[in-house]
């Protein structure tokens, strides 16, 4: 009796995932396809993720594999991702580029929104990727340039 409360919970749990996480269409899907065949080392994974821990509403999305690089979504706009051993990119607004370039951050080759900001530099302080993570989420949700 038990096991089958726990059943419709589960199935439950499924279709509202299914009515309320469906996937669109995403508005920068060659940003997508970039990231979906690169992987990306756990210890930039836990980076980005602790970024992104005081943002709304987001998606991680990966490839496939165990180590998958992944890009977060949010609004159907890649806003930030990781891949190999020290990157993370984020999708800025053209001022936040400016500051993101002036303070080592180099373009990312995804677009004059897009840099790359490389972790464990030696002899750099650590990048302040809380603010990145606040910036690009401001501008994947209100598109404000």
């Amino acid at each position: 009796m038990q096991s089958d409360r726990f059943t419709r919970l589960r199935e439950n749990r499924t279709m509202s995932c299914a009515l309320t996480c469906e996937t669109h269409m995403l508005v920068n899907p060659e940003v997508e396809k970039y990231f979906e065949s690169l992987s990306a080392h756990s210890d930039v994974t836990a980076e980005l993720f602790g970024a992104l821990e005081s943002l709304g509403e987001w998606e991680r999305r990966a490839g496939g594999g165990e180590y998958a690089a992944p890009y977060i979504v949010t609004n159907d706009i890649v806003f930030c991702a990781a891949a190999g051993m020290a990157d993370t990119y984020w999708r800025l607004r053209p001022e936040d580029v400016e500051i993101a370039l002036a303070t080592g951050a180099v373009p990312a080759g995804l677009g004059a929104e897009w840099v790359r900001i490389e972790l464990f530099r030696p002899d750099w302080p650590q990048p302040d990727l809380a603010h990145w993570a606040l910036r690009a989420y401001d501008f994947a949700r209100t598109g404000d340039s």
